[in-house]
């Protein structure tokens, strides 16, 4: 990872800023939103392993359900250990148990094979490419991405003019997010031979939007079909 990304993000974003910014646009509410959607989509069997990356906080969590991860082996990483300090705290609160495991999308050290794996609003703050690729070598059975889509008329991620509170507003001056391309993005994923299922979106702050696509493989790769029968 860049060193001047990883640094804004592991020493100068504090917890609260963060928060107190995404709940402000809605992006925290939305994150949840759409997650109970994917969870939906994904129709998962008990005891299936749900993978977290890019999990921060876990804010998501106060705005959704607990109950739907209640029958599943859940796993949280997050390259910044005072956001996962929180998080364990939060999900302790919600009655969850979670392996909590600090990891860097984009050079993972994370397990393979999860049945679901999750990443919202990840790739546009790493190199995205780089963290498809880790993706698509974890293997997941699914994998569902929460991306930022902006009106065309606004190209930065963070809305110019927003205010942004203390700590953030010193991050951006080397934190820049970039925006996913849907179709870049799909395209990626299908190397990996993942394919992108119908999506859903929710409206937040400054007319941007969040959308979930949910990728999923195959369970036996084309040559192998035939022994599925």
């Amino acid at each position: 990872m860049d060193p001047a990304l990883r640094r804004a993000w592991t020493e100068v974003i504090s917890a609260d800023d963060y928060e107190t910014h995404m709940a402000a646009i809605g992006q925290a509410q939305a994150a949840a939103s759409l997650t109970e959607w994917l969870l939906a989509e994904a129709r998962l069997a008990a005891n299936s392993q749900i993978t977290i990356a890019g999990a921060g906080t876990g804010q998501m969590f106060e705005f959704l359900d607990p109950a739907l991860f209640l029958p599943h082996q859940l796993t949280c990483a997050d390259l910044n250990p005072a956001f996962l300090a929180r998080l364990e705290t939060r999900l302790a609160k919600r009655g969850l148990n979670a392996a909590i495991v600090q990891d860097d999308l984009e050079n993972t050290q994370l397990a393979p094979g999860s049945d679901l794996l999750l990443a919202t609003l990840v790739l546009e703050h790493i190199d995205w490419r780089a963290g498809v690729r880790s993706i698509g070598e974890l293997r997941p059975r699914m994998c569902g991405i929460v991306m930022q889509v902006n009106p065309p008329d606004m190209q930065a991620a963070v809305t110019p003019g927003r205010a942004l509170p203390p700590s953030m507003q010193a991050a951006s001056e080397t934190w820049h997010p970039l925006l996913l391309v849907a179709a870049e993005l799909i395209s990626s994923f299908q190397m990996y031979g993942s394919s992108c299922q119908p999506r859903s979106s929710r409206a937040v702050a400054d007319r941007t939007e969040l959308h979930a696509l949910l990728f999923v493989r195959p369970r036996f790769p084309a040559h192998q079909q035939h022994f599925a029968r």
